[in-house]
């Protein structure tokens, strides 16, 4: 048919370059939707309720989770084309106290300066293109519970752990490797910095899984809290009790299981 092998391979390297060419076009309807979020979530970044009615009310991203003493935490994406923009909403009895605007940037190159320019300054970037996270009123986060009576850390590695940033999960390893868990490995990070006041604080978290560690922690140390131990008894039959399951990893399974349970187990390994 081809009147010699060079021109057939001419031809078909040309098919394949055209056809590379097709599936790396934009698509003009995936760019102008992305646009749309974009612009909708600079202009409400820092405007609460507005921000909120953006996102789809019936729709929760896995991570929502009930925190505990009237504290719920909604993890929520707005999809776009090529781009989708997640948020975390901190909600106690169901009024908005702060959220977390996750953006994203195209993995095209020839689409990262133009989004960049939408985004029009709101957010942080970093070296690699990639834009850092936006917190209204962080704190809401970071802080103790009410209940709390002494004095708050200054330690950014410790109001983080505090946070339901940390990682919702509590127990030791999981999946197929056998990692840390998220919240394990960040307390693991912190523990050599922690004294009897900081891990009473600890116990205070608005993350349920940091509040356990913390309790496995004081079980670990009872000559460290001889003075507290009646007090701290007291607050810990309370964390059970508004978090009575809390989810966990063994192995490669997932799923809850009982607080209470899952800290006398922990209480008596070294990980």
């Amino acid at each position: 048919m081809f009147p010699n092998e060079g021109i057939k391979s001419i031809l078909i390297v040309t098919i394949f370059s055209i056809s590379c060419g097709v599936l790396r076009a934009q698509n003009p309807f995936w760019v102008a939707k992305d646009k749309k979020i974009i612009t909708e979530i600079i202009s409400n970044y820092n405007q609460p309720k507005q921000l909120e009615k953006l996102f789809p009310k019936e729709y929760h991203r896995p991570g929502s989770a009930y925190l505990g003493f009237g504290y719920k935490l909604l993890r929520k994406s707005l999809p776009g084309g090529y781009i989708s923009i997640r948020a975390e909403f901190l909600y106690k009895k169901d009024s908005l106290i702060g959220y977390i605007i996750r953006p994203e940037m195209p993995s095209e190159k020839r689409l990262k300066r133009k989004y960049l320019k939408w985004y029009d300054g709101k957010f942080d970037v970093l070296n690699d293109l990639r834009l850092k996270p936006y917190y209204y009123r962080r704190t809401s986060f970071e802080n103790p519970l009410e209940a709390f009576e002494g004095e708050k850390s200054s330690n950014d590695q410790i109001r983080f752990y505090m946070s339901p940033e940390s990682g919702l999960s509590y127990g030791g390893r999981g999946g197929f490797s056998m990692n840390l868990l998220q919240n394990r490995k960040h307390f693991m990070e912190i523990q050599n910095d922690l004294d009897k006041q900081t891990v009473i604080e600890l116990m205070h978290s608005k993350n349920p899984a940091s509040r356990l560690t913390a309790i496995e922690y004081y079980y670990k140390h009872p000559d460290m809290f001889m003075n507290e131990k009646d007090k701290i008894d007291i607050w810990i039959q309370k964390v059970y009790k508004q978090v009575p399951m809390i989810d966990t990893l063994r192995g490669c399974f997932g799923g809850q299981e009982p607080s209470k349970d899952l800290v006398a187990e922990y209480s008596k390994v070294k990980l």
